[in-house]
């Protein structure tokens, strides 16, 4: 897979720099770009640059939220598993711009309105950045005309903000309209609101922001509202006041919403453009019964991640202006020449010297980054299913592995986790935009970030597949590595459909005797389940598992359909260290949902030597409850496990209690280390060992079973 150069900020070392990272993996619903053109959006870089540079100090004193969820996990994970996770996070690059424009190069399945070679204005944060590439989804993307110049196209996206604050403020013909910040979105702000037909002023502090204006069609300029003077006031807006104020600067104190009331006509309204905190004095505002409106980035659909991500569109006759709809807008009055962005272009310059663009007053209006489309852009390589599988290597000594997926569980988890084993060597590590695969290889010295997974699948010297990706893509991804010979770790769940279990089990099936395929259901290796097993007697046993859910965002990727929802993402972990206590084979498991859509069910569970098992999987509780309490009774035997803190054993009337870690640090002991020092051992062909005995895991026969029994529970 080719690399490229782009723009990225590094939170960890406090800088900005042009780096080299991979090309994003083209997916379903994408085009492939090659970058012509970029924008800096001066504001919201300027912004998002000096919070990089802040000492993690001031990161926390700005964001009290962010270190409220770092105490929180402090308490319930303890020293090493927050700093691994704090540390991953601050490794992690973070892609720099939102506003591009390119050639398409390559179409990703089900992209519609497309073709190789158009020429394309991008937006979005993670998708149109400074960078030699960019994989978009169609519906950030829109087709250039081909009267529009690429220094007019690229300014698509950030003339959907204003666009978007022009319709927030119903502007249209004859009204009157206050620009408050003649920065690049002010002024696009007001050719957008002539091009309207309304009557527009200027205000800003800069003079030269001004004359800019003035040559737009502004009517009046001024450096400060106060200025204004009250004949001509009553002149431009006859008397009435204006019919919309938009602030295009940013304030956290109320002074531009206390500035623009008494500009405004009775009921008029203010459109906060910028970053502006809602504010201001009641009186002016209760008195018009002023309205105070939002912009949400580019338009509707913007923060949707089906719209943005998933390409679903809204009905024109429910939602007729979107962002890709404003983008055609835009386009459209750019090629009946009623706006030309291109006017506001002050600095020209190349990629490389992205990272010293001053900001803030001194910066220019417009600064457009250019990128060689001739030549020194090297043509990305798209991988492709390879016609043969690679050849396995012997059950013995090192174990090569790529690891697929680099979220927060690979980098604060399983990579401390692999960090400890012998005998392992890390090659590559995966991320559908590379970005966070280039965080966690900046802790594994000599592997390298790619973006692709299938030049893991290819590279013959890799005989060990990780995978731990969302949820929707686990059982492709096992059952690509097993067509290629490989061994598989793959994150539970095994598979989110029937459909797609049925896909793998024809994969094992096909497949080398002796190939392991195991699930991450590391929690029948952790310690205290070594001591559960030894303590507990044969025959029937009950269980009763109560697992605390803390709420999800609404747009949480575990709530979209396709990941199969949260239930089936984390039911398995619960079902098999019950399976591996119980010692008996399930003979049923039956689902009572109370209420689908959040994931709250009971689940019982049924052996062949009657033992009987009760998952109760629900929100509820406080946030310091116990997120884990399994209670276990059996003859002359009672054993309760807290959050896997502290264990209770109580064998004919002696009762023994056993906690994790120290006094001043108590992790929660769940056995991933053990559980990735038993697949390692299995690729290698030795015998099952660990510091806590032997084991015995489950095959992948064993695995399948139990995920189409908890499937067919859950879907009937």
């Amino acid at each position: 897979m080719a690399t490229m150069q782009a723009l990225l900020r590094f939170p960890g070392e406090k800088q900005v720099k042009v780096a080299q990272c991979p090309v994003p993996a083209l997916q379903p619903g994408h085009i492939l770009i090659r970058t012509s053109l970029s924008v800096i959006s001066p504001g919201t870089e300027a912004t998002q640059n000096a919070e990089t540079r802040m000492p993690l100090l001031a990161k926390a004193l700005k964001r009290p939220d962010l270190s409220a969820q770092v105490f929180d996990k402090l308490r319930r994970d303890g020293i090493a598993a927050t700093r691994n996770a704090v540390q991953h996070r601050l490794d992690q690059p973070i892609a720099a711009g939102y506003a591009c424009c390119g050639i398409i190069e390559e179409i990703g399945e089900g992209v519609q309105g497309f073709a190789k070679g158009m020429r394309v204005a991008c937006g979005g944060i993670d998708f149109a950045r400074h960078a030699e590439w960019n994989v978009v989804p169609q519906n950030l993307a829109c087709p250039i005309p081909d009267n529009v110049s690429d220094e007019n196209g690229v300014f698509t996206t950030l003339a959907c903000i204003a666009l978007h604050a022009i319709r927030q403020g119903e502007i249209g013909i004859g009204m009157t309209v206050a620009v408050v910040g003649c920065g690049l979105i002010g002024q696009l702000a007001i050719q957008l609101a002539i091009a309207a037909g309304a009557r527009v002023i200027a205000i800003d502090p800069q003079k030269s922001r001004l004359a800019t204006a003035k040559e737009s069609g502004a009517i009046g300029c001024f450096e400060n509202a106060a200025n204004i003077p009250p004949g001509q006031l009553r002149e431009i807006t006859h008397g009435a006041g204006f019919d919309a104020v938009l602030l295009c600067a940013s304030d956290q104190n109320g002074a531009l919403i206390n500035a623009a009331a008494p500009l405004c006509r009775d009921r008029g309204i203010i459109v906060c453009v910028g970053d502006i905190k809602p504010g201001g004095d009641r009186g002016p505002l209760f008195r018009k019964e002023i309205t105070l409106r939002q912009v949400r980035s580019y338009g509707p659909g913007r923060y949707d991640p089906s719209y943005e991500q998933l390409g679903q569109d809204y009905p024109i006759g429910f939602a007729r202006w979107t962002i890709k709809r404003n983008m055609q807008a835009v386009l459209d009055l750019m090629a009946d020449q009623r706006i030309n962005p291109a006017k506001l272009i002050e600095a020209r310059i190349p990629l490389l010297d992205a990272a010293t663009t001053p900001h803030g007053d001194t910066s220019p209006l417009a600064t457009v980054i250019e990128y060689n489309t001739q030549e020194g852009n090297e043509e990305p390589v798209i991988a492709r299913p390879a016609s043969a599988m690679a050849t396995p290597k012997p059950q013995s000594g090192t174990v090569t592995l790529g690891i697929i997926g680099a979220g927060n569980f690979t980098g604060a988890t399983l990579l401390p986790a692999l960090e400890q084993l012998p005998d392992i060597a890390i090659r590559y590590i995966a991320s559908t935009r590379g970005l966070t695969a280039m965080g966690a290889c900046r802790r594994v010295p000599g592997a390298e970030a790619i973006s692709d997974p299938q030049q893991i699948f290819d590279d013959p010297e890799i005989n060990a597949v990780i995978i731990a990706t969302r949820h929707d893509s686990h059982a492709d991804l096992a059952a690509k590595a097993l067509e290629h010979g490989k061994h598989v770790w793959v994150e539970k769940p095994l598979a989110v459909s029937l459909k797609q279990l049925d896909a793998l089990q024809e994969a094992l099936l096909a497949t080398t005797p002796g190939h392991v395929l195991m699930v991450g259901h590391n929690r029948r290796y952790a310690p205290f389940s070594t001591q559960m097993q030894n303590a507990l007697p044969g025959g029937p046993k009950h269980f009763s598992y109560h697992v605390r859910l803390s709420p999800l965002p609404a747009d949480h990727w575990l709530m979209q359909p396709q990941h199969g929802g949260r239930t089936i993402g984390e039911i398995s972990h619960f079902i098999d260290l019950i399976r591996a206590l119980a010692k008996s084979p399930i003979s049923d498991i039956t689902c009572h949902w109370i209420n689908h859509e959040r994931g709250d069910s009971i689940w019982e569970i049924q052996f062949a030597d009657n033992s009987h098992a009760t998952v109760h999987y629900a929100h509820g509780g406080h946030k310091r409850d116990p997120k884990e309490r399994l209670h276990i009774t059996a003859p002359n035997t009672t054993i309760e496990l807290i959050d896997w803190h502290k264990l209770v054993i109580s064998t004919n009337g002696k009762r023994t209690v056993q906690r994790s870690g120290n006094l001043l640090n108590r992790p929660p002991q769940k056995g991933h280390a053990e559980a990735l020092e038993c697949f390692i051992q299995r690729v290698q062909g030795k015998p099952l060992h660990t510091q806590n005995g032997t084991l015995l895991p489950p095959t992948a026969q064993d695995e399948i079973d139990l995920c189409r029994l908890i499937l067919t529970a859950a879907y009937g």
